[in-house]
């Protein structure tokens, strides 16, 4: 029984430290990342094989790309 106990405790242990660490994380994350819940609707870069929420993706020759980068490949 007591191994029992143990085991529960160091399970809640480790989630409450991984709830931690995801906060910290997402506290230093960068301005421009995107979170899953705001992506909205995904489009693939036919060059990088990337998804970019369609709202920040280059549109060029009825395509969308996450940079200037591969549209210029694309298009030469």
């Amino acid at each position: 029984m007591r191994f029992l106990i143990r085991v529960v405790g160091l399970l809640f242990a480790m989630y409450a430290a991984l709830s931690m660490i995801r906060r910290v994380l997402a506290a230093f994350s960068p301005a421009g990342h995107v979170a899953a819940t705001d992506a909205g609707h995904l489009v693939k870069d036919p060059v990088c094989e990337t998804y970019v929420p369609e709202r920040k993706a280059i549109q060029a020759s009825g395509q969308f790309f996450c940079s200037e980068e591969c549209r210029r490949k694309f298009c030469t």
